[in-house]
């Protein structure tokens, strides 16, 4: 489990990296100047959720196989 959480993170970190360089790009931030778009701030919305879904699916899947072999255990 330790494996996954470790792959889950990482991937985690490059979807809100991915949605923050759009962001950046959409609003034209790279250009010195920063034009307010919408679609820009959709993605950013997008890669924050995203990402703290993936972590936070992690940390439910490994508190479950904890009370699944705590509940094997005691049988």
């Amino acid at each position: 489990m330790k494996k996954l959480k470790i792959l889950v993170c990482i991937a985690a970190v490059i979807v809100c990296g991915i949605c923050i360089y759009s962001f950046l790009g959409g609003n034209e931030v790279f250009d010195g100047k920063f034009k307010n778009d919408y679609i820009a701030w959709y993605f950013l919305a997008k890669g924050i959720f995203c990402s703290l879904a993936l972590y936070l699916l992690v940390c439910v899947l490994e508190a479950l196989s904890q009370k699944s072999g705590q509940k094997q255990g005691g049988e």
